[in-house]
């Protein structure tokens, strides 16, 4: 059995213990499974805040509902991102319902970028970019994995099968050379 097949099945037997009641296997499924659907969450809305409220709102879903699961439809995982998916998906119809009363005029500010400030976000990530390219492999990597992918540093360490203190100096050096450059 190949790593995420076991990860998959470890999800599977803690999404189990979860709904006999289990805290402390909700509190390692959490831990095991939540960096990942954040990131998910923080690309899907572009904002921090609905993405943690999804999120949170999916956890509670899931300590009371973990009875619903059923492993020979899927995987945990799967069940997980579904209701995110489900949560994000209706946060984003409220929001894009309005009242006719609730609609801008022009006197309402546009609360949009103005394309000035487009144009510095874009060379922003560009200067991020270039100076992400600097770093040597063995830094930049953990650094898009728990930045970008949203993974643990002990998800990290366990993926590149390298020691959980290798990962955390990589990544902390790392962040140096990225303050470095972004300073010049």
């Amino acid at each position: 059995m190949d790593d995420i097949s076991a990860d998959l099945e470890a999800g599977n037997a803690l999404m189990q213990a979860c709904a006999g009641g289990d805290r402390q296997a909700f509190h390692q499924l959490y831990l095991n499974e939540a960096p990942r659907m954040l990131a998910f969450a923080r690309r899907f809305t572009g904002e921090s805040a609905c993405a943690d409220d999804a999120l949170q709102d999916t956890f509670v879903q899931v300590w009371k509902n973990a009875h619903r699961f059923r492993h020979e439809r899927g995987s945990a995982r799967a069940w997980l991102y579904g209701l995110l998916r489900y949560r994000l998906l209706n946060q984003q119809r409220r929001s894009s319902r309005y009242e006719v009363g609730h609609l801008p005029d022009e006197s309402w500010p546009d609360p949009g970028l103005s394309p000035e400030q487009c144009s510095l976000a874009d060379n922003d990530r560009k200067v991020m970019i270039e100076c992400l390219k600097t770093l040597r492999l063995e830094r930049r990597r953990p650094i898009l994995m728990a930045y970008y992918m949203g993974l643990s540093y002990e998800q990290i360490a366990d993926s590149l099968a390298v020691p959980l203190g290798t990962i955390k100096s990589r990544i902390r050096s790392g962040l140096k050379g990225l303050q470095e450059c972004l300073r010049l």
